[in-house]
């Protein structure tokens, strides 16, 4: 991997290529585009300042993923210590909303608001990147029992704020 190196260019190719995707996931876990938008440049700085500790080039994507987990992370926690708590924002809407179902994510979205940033992140990464659980344990970098513990436990939490309407839950 030339980014590795200190190619610029092969690191702007990254960025790129993985940005798009990365502002998806910081969205759905912060509720905020603005607070995505630091995470993700958080993310990728620490990436161009880590890249070469990463000794195994095919697992940039699982740890860049991790990085923005982490990066979203630190600033809704960051927020939160400010008490600058926006609960109401949310991603843009995507086609397949503008489709149909945009009433359900509308929910889903105002459930989650509610729910503790770590929760919003195992949700994420399990419903919406569509990780397994071991990945979802790698990228948190926490134990499989603690990461099926969470995602149990925020699946059930989300459940009971949607009540009738969490058919829509997996």
């Amino acid at each position: 991997m030339a980014a590795r190196a200190g190619d610029r260019e092969a690191f702007a190719t990254l960025v790129e290529r993985d940005g798009p995707g990365a502002l998806r996931m910081a969205s759905a876990i912060l509720r905020s585009e603005a607070d995505a938008q630091d995470a993700v440049q958080d993310a990728f700085v620490r990436a161009w300042r880590d890249l070469p500790t990463l000794r195994q080039p095919q697992r940039w994507p699982a740890w860049f993923r991790a990085l923005t987990v982490h990066a979203s992370i630190d600033i809704q926690r960051r927020r939160l210590r400010l008490r600058e708590v926006d609960l109401d924002a949310s991603a843009e809407p995507s086609e397949a909303d503008a489709l149909g179902g945009a009433a359900d994510r509308d929910r889903i979205r105002r459930a989650m608001s509610q729910m503790s940033v770590d929760d919003r992140a195992v949700l994420v990464l399990r419903y919406v990147e569509d990780l397994e659980v071991p990945a979802i344990a790698a990228t948190l970098g926490i134990r499989l029992g603690t990461a099926k513990a969470r995602l149990h436990r925020a699946t059930k939490r989300l459940r009971a704020l949607l009540g009738d309407s969490a058919e829509t839950i997996p």
